[in-house]
């Protein structure tokens, strides 16, 4: 039976479907992508020509000169250089090149590559009127030339591309990614002026001259927990800017939403949580990892959003006359542009989030997350020796679809099968994680001992976390569609109450959206609107029962309620820890890395005691963006050392505060375990410390 047929919907599929065209004639077909009309045919190197000779690089060589003495000479050398190493080199020999190649290895791993048709017609006619701001999401390296590849399949014109600096250090595919499009930045150039200046005008150059759709990734980096990080102001900042100072009428920007059943990337990522370094980006290591030919990946869903008018956007909000009577090279921002801009960055993020296609497979790993604590619903009331039998899985599965269908989620659930059907194709898929025995029961598979870093994590405790962590990579991508539900069944499930007030109900809503602002994204501006929606869904689907302005807390401590509040429940206790950790540490400053690796050596000897159970707290990722949602809430405060280098202060009676809030929402270890809590507080942190 195929999973994976044609066309599904909206959706063609791409790899496989072709009208009877092998690989090398595919990638040699004619390709007559829509032109900007207003576009300057140039070649490569002219951008970067153009860039050194525009006002605002002229203007701040002048400048730097003037600030530091270095001569004219050694600046305009400097330049040139930065703009060598920056330039792409997009010819159409590499994109068939990549075409062909990249048919023959993905046809192997994938199932399909589905494409979704609803906007591309308009989005073709736009790329010949307007500058075109390709903005995918960013969970995996496949991102880069899956794009490309689409483009060149669906007939849009081929982006350029912003890349990361490593990846020059390739020999051999550096070069060929610089000639499919790509233009590399340094990861950090801070406060360098030159750099600065030079990226902004590249980019702007080819806005203004629409030499091509330019794509960026708005989170500045993949995401390695699997779900949307705040968004990098950078580039998209940089690309208005043209349409700011009224040098194009419009621009258009495209969110896009990229959904893989598998990550090839899986088992690094939750490496890369705990504390294992990412292996260097190199030919050789690529050429090593070739052994992923081999496996079943699934398949990939591209979604196309409607592209947005940042005319139409900003047009209440921006005032463009301002730089009418400025020089070209006075490159800055209005307030209200720099809001506006924001807000946009914000509405990308969720139009991609709204686009993602998940799969079957996220629900599994929800599902198989909390079969592994203790004190679950159903099926995760086992202990997980014992596994889960598949038909009261697919049953579980089943229930959590209609959950997410409910609220607005968008699942890749082939029509015409039962549930089990799919669940086992699922399973398959992910034969490198779960088992099947010849009683139909699904088990983890076992992982290897591993070492970290942090002389806390004990091998046997980084095997097991790196298992729970895989896991929660697929949970989370369906997280957005339940945050807000997600928010509201903790102060439900942790009341003590008979009922809660509305009023009430509220506050805890606005103080977990404030508190976890870096591992979710939510438009400040939408809270009253967000809380009164999923109010209503709840109520639709006899997730809460109201009566007048109260929460009836009986009734609505429900397997829905309850389900949910344990999927978000990692997130609060990692907060807790840290807030401990600090608490009981009694230093005047902090350094970020000092306070993330000692709240996890705590985690991991509270795991060990067997006074937590959520594995995936030990994600450094999780303890960043908990230090920051605490600066956020005025826990922690940001100040300057003795010596001038930035340092953290914790401020105890706010520490405690959040603490607090947070223990009457999740079960946190009590007065119960004092003896064995201080025992832990005990333990020597890492040597680094």
């Amino acid at each position: 039976m195929s999973f994976s047929p044609k066309r599904k919907g909206t959706y063609e599929e791409i790899l496989h479907h072709r009208s009877q065209q092998s690989d090398v004639g595919w990638s040699l077909r004619s390709y007559t992508p829509p032109q900007y009309r207003y576009c300057s045919p140039r070649r490569p190197i002219d951008v970067g020509t153009a860039v050194l000779a525009s006002p605002i690089i002229r203007h701040t060589v002048l400048q730097l000169s003037e600030e530091d003495g270095s001569s004219v000479e050694r600046l305009e050398q400097e330049a040139e250089a930065i703009v060598k190493e920056m330039g792409h080199d997009l010819g159409m020999g590499a994109i068939r090149l990549f075409a062909f190649v990249l048919s023959k290895a993905w046809r192997r791993i994938y199932k399909a590559i589905y494409v979704n048709s609803e906007h591309l017609t308009k989005l073709q006619g736009l790329c010949k009127d307007y500058p075109v701001l390709l903005l995918p999401s960013h969970r995996s390296y496949m991102d880069f030339l899956l794009m490309s590849y689409v483009c060149f399949a669906v007939n849009l014109p081929v982006p350029v591309i912003t890349a990361g600096a490593d990846f020059m250090s390739m020999k051999g595919v550096g070069s060929l990614l610089r000639k499919s499009g790509a233009f590399f930045i340094r990861r950090q150039f801070g406060s360098d002026k030159l750099y600065w200046a030079i990226f902004t005008e590249y980019v702007q150059s080819l806005v203004r001259n629409g030499d091509a759709p330019v794509e960026f990734f708005l989170e500045g980096t993949r995401s390695r927990a699997q779900k949307s990080m705040g968004p990098k102001l950078g580039c998209l900042s940089a690309a208005l800017e043209p349409y700011f100072k009224g040098e194009v009428a419009d621009i258009y920007v495209v969110p896009i939403g990229i959904s893989y059943d598998r990550l090839l990337e899986e088992t690094l990522y939750a490496y890369e949580l705990l504390g294992v370094p990412k292996p260097k980006e190199s030919t050789s290591g690529l050429l090593k990892a070739r052994h992923v030919l081999s496996g079943d990946y699934g398949n990939i869903h591209v979604s196309f959003n409607a592209p947005i008018s940042v005319h139409e956007y900003f047009r209440a909000g921006v005032d463009r006359s301002v730089h009418a009577t400025l020089p070209r090279y006075m490159s800055s921002h209005s307030v209200e542009e720099v809001a506006c801009t924001q807000s946009l960055a914000v509405d990308v993020l969720l139009q991609q989030q709204k686009a993602i296609v998940l799969s079957p497979w996220s629900l599994v790993a929800a599902i198989l997350l909390q079969h592994s604590q203790p004190g679950g619903m159903g099926v995760a009331e086992r202990s997980q020796l014992e596994g889960v039998g598949v038909a009261e899985l697919a049953e579980e599965v089943h229930w959590l679809k209609l959950q997410l269908e409910n609220f607005g989620g968008r699942i890749n659930w082939p029509g015409g099968y039962t549930t089990e059907a799919i669940l086992m194709d699922t399973l398959t898929v992910h034969s490198d994680l779960v088992s099947v025995s010849n009683e139909n029961r699904v088990y983890l598979k076992h992982v290897d001992d591993v070492k970290s870093k942090n002389a806390a994590l004990d091998p046997v405790t980084m095997a097991t976390a790196v298992r729970h962590l895989t896991l929660a990579l697929y949970r989370n991508q369906l997280l957005h569609v339940f945050q807000n539900l997600g928010l509201v069944a903790l102060v439900v499930t942790g009341s003590q109450e008979n009922e809660i007030s509305l009023e009430d109900l509220y506050k805890k809503f606005m103080f977990l959206r404030n508190l976890l602002c870096k591992d979710f994204i939510f438009r400040p501006c939408d809270v009253e609107k967000d809380f009164n929606g999923v109010l209503l869904g709840m109520k639709h689907t006899n997730a809460i029962v109201q009566e007048n302005n109260h929460i009836l807390v009986a009734p609505s401590v429900n397997k829905c309620t309850v389900f949910m509040s344990r999927m978000f429940e990692p997130f609060l206790v990692a907060y807790w820890v840290l807030c401990q950790f600090l608490l009981t540490h009694n230093r005047a400053s902090w350094k970020i890395r000092d306070i993330i690796e000692g709240t996890q050596g705590l985690e991991a000897a509270m795991l060990n005691h067997g006074m937590l159970h959520h594995y995936e707290i030990l994600s450094l990722e999780l303890l960043s963006n908990a230090v920051n949602g605490l600066i956020h809430c005025g826990a922690i405060c940001r100040e300057k050392a003795a010596n001038g280098n930035p340092s953290l202060l914790a401020k105890p009676f706010e520490l405690s505060k959040v603490a607090t809030e947070i223990a009457s929402m999740v079960t946190v270890p009590t007065c119960d375990d004092a003896a064995a809590y201080v025992k832990i507080l005990a333990v020597p942190l890492s040597a680094k410390l």
